[in-house]
């Protein structure tokens, strides 16, 4: 019975001239290892950018907050801008707006370098931290103005500065509300790391795509990607929610 099940699977696939695919596991565990070595670069696209958001994000949300004028319209529209796009649209465009310009301002300047000098990862953590900054502006002035009115203005009256409120009244409050918020958005800009490649860099993506081009085995190289972006966006979210835990606990 067995090997006439098997002859009908065998005529089945001739008859309809199906070219059953098998699923190359040795293929599939040497790109894994191929994409794991790529789990550094990935996390250094991310993280730089992090900072940087972290950074002139928090200094864009207090601008925002105390509404000086003319940069809090400015800065409104630079975060509508950024917030409304894809990614993907955002890195292309600030990629070929950054190649123009450098070149256009190169030849005022009688200068001989040119946009073709300046290497891709270099632009890749340019573009990801001016999206970030965008990003955390907005999560970090959520965060801020989580914080009671009253406290501020009970600070306020006591005669205390405004930096020394956000130190020592507003940020240590507002930080169990960030990081959940933060947190998300690190999780966003890894995965969008994924996209550097339209630019030039050899990431995560290409270098696994490189090893399939010769086998065309690209199910498996795309499998073993998807489980590496699996795996580092679980290991942020667990590494956050602990931070939180324990920031919590000490607030």
């Amino acid at each position: 019975m067995a090997i006439l099940q098997t002859g009908l699977r065998v005529n089945l696939r001739y008859a309809t001239g199906i070219n059953m695919y098998k699923f190359d596991y040795s293929f599939f565990l040497h790109e894994l290892w191929v994409a794991v070595t790529y789990i550094p670069l990935t996390l250094k696209l991310s993280m730089i950018p992090m900072v940087f958001g972290l950074v002139f994000g928090t200094l864009l949300a207090i601008l925002r907050i105390q509404k000086v004028p003319v940069l809090n319209t400015l800065i409104k529209i630079y975060i509508l801008i950024f917030r409304s796009m894809p990614m993907v649209l955002m890195i292309l465009i600030l990629y070929f707006s950054f190649m123009y310009g450098f070149d256009t301002i190169a030849e005022l300047m009688h200068l001989k370098i040119r946009s073709g000098n300046v290497p891709p990862i270099i632009l890749a953590y340019i573009i990801l931290s001016i999206v970030s900054v965008a990003f955390m502006t907005e999560s970090i002035r959520t965060a801020l103005q989580s914080v009671q009115k009253g406290q501020v203005e009970a600070a306020h009256s006591i005669g205390m500065k405004t930096s020394a409120i956000y130190r020592r009244i507003i940020i240590p409050q507002a930080l169990p509300v960030a990081i959940p918020i933060l947190g998300n958005t690190f999780i966003g800009l890894t995965k969008g790391t994924a996209l550097v490649y339209m630019i030039g860099v050899t990431d995560l993506i290409t270098g696994v795509k490189i090893e399939a081009n010769a086998s065309y085995r690209y199910l498996e190289a795309y499998i073993a990607i998807a489980v590496i972006y699996w795996l580092l966006c679980i290991a942020i979210e667990q590494g956050i929610r602990l931070l939180s835990h324990r920031v919590n606990a000490v607030s």
